[in-house]
């Protein structure tokens, strides 16, 4: 409640305490400079940070000395110099990010927590570079649990993204605390600007996940979720569906469940539960995962253990290169193939075992690992009936002939067959249709065409087909000179 009434009291009020009171502020930024020329900056060249730490900037747009931290939390991030991230907790702007500083029952704006009040620096003041990196250095050689986190962040586009988030507990004994997985612009494109006029950096939107984690020793916690801007807010009337690819920043950090006495106002000011930081990871979300690919191409029937080949191909919107992945529906699949330019085609073999129908699917990947959706189905019936196919494909005079095989193992009725020839000048026998009423399993007919007159170079296509059984299909080229077609 004294955050709500050192802030929410008004700007004006806010200034005139800055000069007229000595417990406010400005009074105590100028305490801050004075403590900084006594602190040195450690050079951390030749430390070993025992984690990554993690700032949190309670901040406001309205507040006059606000820019300082923030400029100066950028200074010490944007050097590389140590393990570390940070968000901007802009508490008049947003719900979550002032539900969060009320955690901490703030002294007064700025303040910066680091690892959840192991240090906390009250204030802005243009020298508070130096005391943020010794608070980070004090942070980075403290004592914590031996845990992993992994974050992969995927754009599925129109300010949606896949949030995956893993932790691995590496201590001998059972590990509980509390994860935070906070989402946050790099750069406020919501116009949440400091009194400078600059965006705030790192802004906190709101949560992906914000809950206890417990794990057995040697045990991952892991869970994820579809992150969509549209379906969260401000509340304050901002939604954040206008967020966009290349702008984001997620971070995760997993606090633990001893409890520690923190201040907001050290050395013994605004009391708060501090529970400190295990560790921290950040990700940007990789680009957009391929489109889906196209349905496979193949034999839509076959027999057992003879192999048939199938192609896909689809494009990347970053034109990534791709890799593709056929699922056979018979608890096998190629395993990732590639990668291919975007928009190249792949090619993948399989042999089923058993009869049955079979539902062959794809989908691809780009090399951030941005998986596309599966593609529609081709339906594979394999042994279990007749398999159509076309044999020999012969020329001769005034017609043309084909031989029509049933290679299953159960007999063909009532097959449909055509023979057709495009291209050159065909005065007669241009397409010729039939029917075989019986065709035993494992045997063949020839069939011919009508009587062909013409002259010139023709492609010669026979179909042959069961309808949604079995059907083949052969091209081959000829020329047909009058009355003779030489194949």
């Amino acid at each position: 409640m004294k955050r709500k009434q050192v802030f929410k009291a008004g700007i004006a009020l806010a200034v005139a305490l800055a000069f007229l009171m000595p417990g406010a502020v400005a009074v105590l930024n100028n305490e801050k400079a004075m403590n900084n020329e006594l602190n040195n900056v450690i050079n951390t060249e030749s430390l070993d940070f025992t984690h990554t730490v993690f700032a949190e900037d309670a901040t406001a747009t309205g507040c006059s000395n606000c820019h300082y931290a923030r400029e100066a939390l950028d200074a010490v991030y944007s050097s590389g110099d140590y393990p570390f991230f940070y968000v901007c907790l802009v508490d008049d702007v947003n719900t979550h990010a002032a539900t969060r500083i009320n955690d901490f029952n703030l002294y007064g704006f700025p303040t910066v927590f680091f690892d959840y009040g192991y240090k906390t620096v009250v204030g802005g003041w243009t020298g508070a570079e130096a005391d943020y990196r010794t608070a980070i250095t004090q942070c980075g050689a403290r004592s914590v649990a031996d845990i992993d986190v992994s974050l992969n962040v995927a754009w599925l586009g129109d300010a949606a993204m896949n949030i995956s988030v893993g932790v691995t507990n590496n201590e001998a004994a059972p590990y509980a605390g509390h994860l935070h997985v906070y989402v946050t612009e790099i750069e406020s494109s919501l116009n949440w600007k400091d009194t400078t006029g600059h965006p705030y950096t790192f802004p906190f939107l709101d949560y992906a996940f914000n809950e206890p984690i417990t794990m057995a020793s040697g045990e991952t916690w892991e869970n994820s979720i579809t992150w969509d801007g549209h379906n969260y807010n401000s509340g304050m009337g901002q939604d954040f569906g206008t967020i966009q690819y290349g702008n984001i920043a997620v971070i995760a950090a997993v606090f633990n469940n001893t409890w520690h006495q923190g201040y907001a106002y050290p050395p013994s000011g605004n009391p708060f539960d501090a529970y400190y930081v295990d560790e921290t990871a950040a990700a940007t979300p990789i680009g957009m995962p391929p489109n889906k690919p196209s349905m496979p191409s193949g034999p839509s029937t076959g027999e057992i253990g003879i192999e048939y080949m199938y192609i896909s191909s689809t494009t990347d919107p970053d034109e990534d290169d791709i890799f593709y992945l056929f699922d056979w529906d018979d608890g096998n699949n190629s395993g990732w193939l590639g990668p291919y330019n975007s928009g190249g085609t792949a090619v993948a073999s399989h042999a089923w075992t058993d009869e049955g129908s079979y539902e062959v699917k794809v989908k691809a990947k780009d090399v951030h690992s941005a998986e596309s959706d599966w593609s529609d189905p081709l339906t594979v019936y394999i042994g279990a009936g007749p398999i159509i196919k076309i044999g020999d494909i012969s020329g001769g005079i005034f017609k043309i002939s084909a031989v029509v095989k049933n290679n299953g193992s159960v007999d063909a009725t009532w097959v449909n067959w055509s023979i057709t020839l495009d291209g050159g000048l065909i005065l007669s026998g241009k397409e010729t249709r039939g029917r075989i009423l019986n065709l035993p399993a494992g045997e063949e007919k020839t069939v011919s065409s009508g009587l062909i007159l013409g002259f010139g170079k023709t492609v010669v296509t026979v179909t042959a087909e069961i309808p949604g059984v079995s059907s083949d299909t052969e091209e081959q080229e000829a020329f047909v000179l009058l009355f003779f077609v030489k194949m």
